[in-house]
């Protein structure tokens, strides 16, 4: 038996990995696309409706906006938490596709009984149906509209360094220039057009868009996550009294011990992070995890842990939040204010560019350390590099100026070539996986 064996063996029992198997043997996604559906729920109907009461006929939930804090209203579930065609993407003739609608909708139609059998009777779950609790959650971090942003952020985070290596290369770039545009320009012309090219980058008034490939690319990434929530440590927490919400993000990650201070959270940020994922109004999945080992514990919440779950699925939402009552909505905003220090917000995604040493000059080491950060960082090799961390949640164009010059005026240095000398080569900058940057 191989050390991750049950792995692939829950998710051969999943009928969603069967699904799509049988679809990619026979090329033929077509199912997907004759989903008609118009209004698009990124947070599931089947999920509201753990939150939801009567009203009228209807299956109801209490919204209640964040950033105002106004009164909680009544909404129906069928309209909550949609926006209109939001997953319609162009297909390869340009005309638009219900093809991620069809994908979500075939994942929740096996997830929501496998949802209901956690509820109902959770020590008897199957390790299929684990799998397909996986796959749910999994799409679930990567199929809202926060989610669409921060692929949106990401992306032109790497739009930035590939720009900066593109362009650092002056000779290739007045030779590519001439190439397109003839000799008709200076020297001095096509260097500001090149500067210019770069400051627009750098603070985003040229920047890459598209909510239909950003959703369908988290999307795709999202299934990399579905072993790691399988092995992950799963306790299905009990409010015997209800009063747990949720938000228009659907769950939230708590890293008590980032391996930096700037470090985003994420499900594995940190052998620590605690994913909390509510389910309904009288149950929450908490996802961590160690210990390895697929484990499911069932547990009752006290009211206190209720509460602080709740801040963190609070500080969470990009906008809204959902709960059974108009009252447990208002208790969590009375709490916000009580407990302040609970609401768990998440933090930017930043880039950390690796620099080479320079013996004569410490200031980054130096500036890093009054933050409190580590004054330098190993290397993919552990050797000691200086860095910059540039938050992607704005423009920081003096950042991405700073590492570029730096990494130049040091590769200068080394080569012994002067800031008026030509220098062949560019500036190549290697992406670093946010684990592998440890103390």
């Amino acid at each position: 038996m191989g050390e991750f064996d049950h792995i692939v063996a829950a998710l051969e029992a999943s009928p969603v990995t069967q699904a799509f198997r049988e679809m990619a043997a026979s090329n033929d996604f077509s199912s997907l696309d004759k989903n008609a559906a118009k209004r698009h729920h990124f947070l599931s109907q089947f999920l509201l409706g753990g939150f939801a009461h009567p009203f009228n006929g209807t299956a109801c939930v209490f919204q209640m906006e964040t950033l105002t804090r106004r009164a909680p209203r009544r909404v129906q579930v069928r309209a909550a938490a949609s926006r209109h065609r939001y997953y319609a993407a162009p297909d390869e003739n340009g005309e638009l596709s219900n093809r991620n609608e069809g994908y979500l909708a075939l994942v929740e139609s096996h997830a929501a009984p496998a949802l209901r059998h956690l509820l109902d009777d959770p020590l008897t779950v199957t390790p299929g149906e684990r799998a397909t609790i996986a796959f749910f959650v999994a799409l679930q971090t990567m199929r809202t509209p926060a989610a669409e942003q921060l692929m949106t952020t990401v992306a032109n985070a790497a739009f930035q360094s590939a720009a900066s290596e593109f362009y650092s290369d002056r000779q290739a770039f007045t030779e590519r220039h001439r190439e397109r545009f003839g000799d008709g320009a200076t020297d001095e012309e096509v260097e500001a057009f090149r500067q210019e090219t770069l400051a627009q980058i750098r603070d985003e008034r040229l920047r890459l868009s598209g909510r239909a490939a950003a959703l369908s690319t988290g999307l795709v990434h999202a299934i990399d996550n579905v072993p790691m929530l399988i092995e992950f440590d799963w306790i299905l927490l009990r409010a015997s009294a209800g009063g747990f919400i949720t938000s228009d993000r659907g769950f939230a990650i708590h890293d008590p011990a980032p391996p930096f201070p700037w470090s985003f959270q994420a499900l594995l940020s940190s052998d620590q992070t605690e994913t909390t994922v509510p389910l309904s109004d009288d149950a929450c999945l908490l996802m961590r995890p160690l210990p390895m080992g697929c484990r499911l514990t069932v547990r009752d919440a006290s009211p206190r842990e209720v509460e602080a779950i709740n801040l963190r699925t609070f500080g969470w939402a990009s906008e809204l939040v959902y709960g059974r009552t108009q009252d447990t909505l208002v208790a969590v905003r009375t709490a916000t204010r009580r407990r302040a220090a609970d609401v768990i917000r998440p933090k930017p995604f930043c880039q950390v560019p690796l620099l080479e040493l320079d013996p004569d000059d410490d200031s980054l080491a130096e500036a890093n350390s009054r933050r409190g950060w580590p004054p330098r960082l190993p290397n993919a090799q552990g050797a000691l590099r200086d860095y910059i961390v540039i938050p992607c949640d704005k423009p920081h164009p003096e950042l991405r100026r700073l590492a570029d010059e730096l990494a130049e005026r040091r590769a200068r240095k080394r080569a012994g070539v002067s800031p008026d000398e030509a220098i062949a080569g560019r500036i190549v900058h290697k992406p670093i996986h946010p684990l592998d940057l440890r103390p």
